[in-house]
């Protein structure tokens, strides 16, 4: 799966940050897999679901850190090609309106679908042609 997220990341130009970095570090202490990219000079977190029933869980350790930055993507795939993409304001309203409810046994944000079509991309260019 990290082959997809890594296809995915370099088909939108996005990088993963330079291990000399202080981000970097920061980064590699909190997050266990390397799914977390540069995208245009904002961090992306992108995960990939595989299951029939695509779903996704994202720590509540992970999204407090990152609101500490003006603002990030988590990209959640169902492919190397499609998926959603959610800003730091989506991703907190979701999570303040509970669509994404937190599961206090493992602290993990869940997100099921069905989710927005206005977040839905089918390509990488379409993605693209969304962020800028």
């Amino acid at each position: 799966m990290e082959n997809e997220i890594k296809d995915f990341a370099t088909s939108i130009g996005a990088t993963e940050p330079k291990p000399g970095d202080e981000k970097y570090l920061k980064f590699r202490q909190l997050f266990k897999r390397s799914n977390y990219y540069l995208f245009n000079g904002t961090l992306a977190i992108i995960k990939i679901s595989r299951s029939q029933k695509p779903f996704w869980g994202v720590g509540k350790d992970f999204i407090d850190f990152l609101n500490l930055v003006p603002n990030y993507y988590l990209i959640l795939l169902v492919s190397n090609k499609e998926g959603w993409c959610f800003c730091k304001t989506e991703i907190n309203n979701n999570i303040h309106n509970s669509t994404w409810r937190l599961r206090e046994a493992d602290g993990n944000y869940k997100i099921n679908v069905p989710l927005p079509d206005k977040n839905s991309f089918i390509s990488p260019n379409q993605l693209l042609k969304k962020l800028n």
